[in-house]
């Protein structure tokens, strides 16, 4: 054993239920000091292990050490768990207090932190994931992602010597997954050892080393550029990889000559050379042939005009002319309509006096909250908010932390009211009990963490629930039920008569949809439904959603994947600070990343590193990018049997 190790699993074995083990004669080691990725797919895990290192599981044999002390005995736990910092995924199963001041003081002041000392690491804590302000305010009216920058604070006001992290990014906007990016970078520069679980291979490219478990087994270990190039392997163990190794391999498949890379900016400088030291032309007719059509209004071409810098404005006006021609289900009457929506879950006599005195405090760490799209002053949730969804589109919804998608939701189908304003479904404003319940049965609603929905004994009986409180009759709820488990893609015979809890958490996703489709919506609404899920049951997911849509259901998604919501919406709105900030194509939405930048939001990888070549000169010139068409542009440009003395492009020096 070495001294500077912080974390050994020794032959170390473990099961729940005494049969199955999650992992068995498990040898791991992690120095002091190491950034630690975790990588593996549901169920490989991960999670069990962080408990086990945090001593709130014990091994069932060998032994786990952490700080070299064995987590089996009782009086070493309360030393472990003071000095490793676990974040849970889901930050509802770490919250305790009802203020989050109150939450992030729960774990400093059972440390025995002095009253007077508290208060500074209270809001140092608060500061460092920019939630400073919102000391009084109520934990259960956080988003989910301020909830998880909550419990995030809550372990750094421990200063803990390591910090685990299990998924707790998953909630984050791009904003928010940056800023604890770069958390974890400053604390393990200080030293800290870090351990961070994560699906985002974007994350594991920045860390010391990555391990893969399967099946609670390592299976891959070592340095990020030498484990995430392993796309076959890694792709047989339902991962991903990143999006520059995948690029970069595909690149090389294609006969480019570029190694290998695994962040975005290495591929960048790699591409940047390669064009220096080869001379490349373009086929000035090649990409305008590709670009796509996607069908949107008149009025609905002038949203984005604010957006359009002086490179994108020329081509994209021109494809506005073309898109224009080819609208089609815009042109029939809304399904559903918000007409000047505002909300605030403040009470109207207080919303007056905190209106009275928020001029007092308006400059209060403005920066700060610039930097993760926080405002703890905030009056409304949502306002003055117009939307139409037609019937059979795909809408999608993204937003930084805070910026009211949850709620936006919650008013299509009248679970909120709205403070000002009108929601209409099918022409009729929800103002009546019979409106309000009729939208309820037509817009199914699916939360985030849509397995939490379930309750019943049965998957029959939870799928079932909706249907009954339709007064259906047996035989009709007996083929809704049926029908609804086929269409998430789960077998009757297999999964109707057993619990919802024995599934693994890709089923009880399933399960949690059925039962919202037995109800037969006209339109779905779903929260973040990838969120957790990792690469192979995120892409079973959404590929059943796509074709519940191409069924023609209407689909709402809310996403903080920019690279799902251009694969899949037709239109996206964004909102910033509770207000529409665009409503278009994914290819204007998509076509200024600064502006997008500038509200805690990205844009899809390939359409990122196509503008930034785009700005070097490269003669990139569809409206939009997927990998695949990035790869088709960057291989024939950088081709040599592309080369054309009279199309010679020059890509210029830095």
């Amino acid at each position: 054993m070495n001294d500077q190790d912080f974390v050994i699993f020794e032959s170390a074995s473990f099961s729940y239920d005494g049969t199955n083990a999650v992992f068995r004669d498990l040898d791991l080691t992690v120095p002091q000091g190491q950034f630690l990725c975790l990588l593996g797919g549901n169920g490989s895990g991960k999670s069990t292990l962080a408990k086990c290192i945090n001593a709130l599981l014990a091994p069932d044999s060998g032994r786990v050490l952490t700080f070299g002390r064995d987590t089996t005995d009782a009086d070493a736990a309360y030393f472990i768990r003071s000095n490793a910092g676990l974040v849970f995924q889901n930050p509802d199963d770490q919250l305790v207090a009802s203020l989050v001041e109150n939450d992030v003081a729960f774990g400093p002041e059972n440390l025995g932190v002095s009253e007077q000392e508290l208060p500074k690491i209270v809001a140092e804590a608060l500061s460092s994931v920019g939630l400073q302000g919102f000391e009084l305010r109520e934990t259960s009216s956080l988003s989910g992602g301020q909830k998880q920058r909550a419990a995030i604070a809550g372990i750094l006001a421990m200063d803990p010597a390591m910090l685990i992290l299990d998924e707790a990014s998953a909630m984050l906007d791009p904003r928010g997954r940056a800023g604890l990016l770069r958390i974890c970078r400053e604390l393990h520069e200080t030293g800290m050892t870090i351990i961070m679980i994560t699906h985002y291979m974007e994350e594991a490219a920045c860390a010391d080393r990555v391990v893969v478990l399967d099946k609670g087994r390592v299976c891959v270990d070592g340095a990020p550029n030498d484990v995430l190039i392993r796309t076959k392997e890694l792709c047989e163990l339902g991962l991903d990889v990143p999006f520059a190794a995948s690029l970069s391999l595909e690149l090389r498949a294609r006969g480019v000559n570029i190694a290998p890379c695994v962040k975005d900016q290495e591929l960048e400088q790699a591409l940047e050379q390669l064009a220096i030291m080869t001379s490349f032309a373009v086929n000035a007719g090649r990409s305008s042939e590709c670009r796509t059509r996607v069908p949107i209004t008149s009025q609905e071409s002038t949203n984005l005009t604010h957006l359009l810098t002086s490179e994108t404005k020329g081509t994209l006006e021109e494809e506005l002319i073309e898109i224009e021609r080819e609208a089609s289900h815009m042109t029939s009457p809304p399904l559903l309509s918000l007409k000047d929506v505002s909300f605030s879950y403040m009470h109207p006599k207080r919303m007056q006096r905190t209106q009275s005195t928020r001029s007092k405090q308006e400059n209060r760490s403005a920066a700060t909250h610039a930097e993760w799209g926080s405002d703890p002053e905030s009056l409304w949730a949502l306002r003055h908010i117009d939307l139409d969804i037609h019937e059979g589109e795909f809408l999608g919804i993204a937003g930084h932390t805070g910026s009211g998608k949850s709620t936006l939701i919650q008013l299509m189908n009248g679970l909120l009211e709205p403070t000002e304003g009108q929601v209409l479904f099918g022409g009729q404003e929800l103002a009546t009990k019979a409106s309000i319940q009729e939208a309820r049965r037509s817009v199914g609603l699916v939360f985030q963490y849509p397995e939490y929905q379930l309750f019943a004994a049965t998957v029959y009986d939870d799928v079932a629930f909706g249907p009954r409180n339709q007064k259906r009759s047996p035989e009709q709820v007996d083929a809704c039920v049926r029908t609804a488990l086929a269409n998430v893609g789960l077998s009757f015979d297999d999964v109707a008569q057993k619990s919802p809890f024995e599934l693994s958490g890709g089923q009880q996703r399933r399960v949690a949809l059925a039962g919202i489709l037995a109800m037969e919506p006209r339109i779905l609404v779903l929260d973040e439904p990838a969120a957790g899920l990792d690469p192979q049951g995120r892409e079973e997911l959404l590929s059943l959603i796509s074709a519940l849509h191409q069924r023609g259901l209407t689909c709402v998604m809310i996403s903080h994947s920019m690279d799902d919501l251009a694969c899949m919406a037709e239109r996206i709105l964004i909102l910033n600070k509770g207000e529409v900030f665009a409503c278009n194509i994914p290819s204007l939405v998509f076509a200024n990343e600064e502006a997008l930048h500038n509200i805690g939001l990205g844009v899809p990888a390939a359409q990122a590193l196509a503008r930034s070549l785009q700005r070097k000169g490269w003669p990139l010139e569809r409206p939009l990018y997927d990998e695949a068409s990035l790869a088709d542009d960057l291989s024939f440009l950088l081709s040599p049997s592309a080369s054309s003395p009279s199309m010679k492009v020059e890509v210029p020096h830095e």
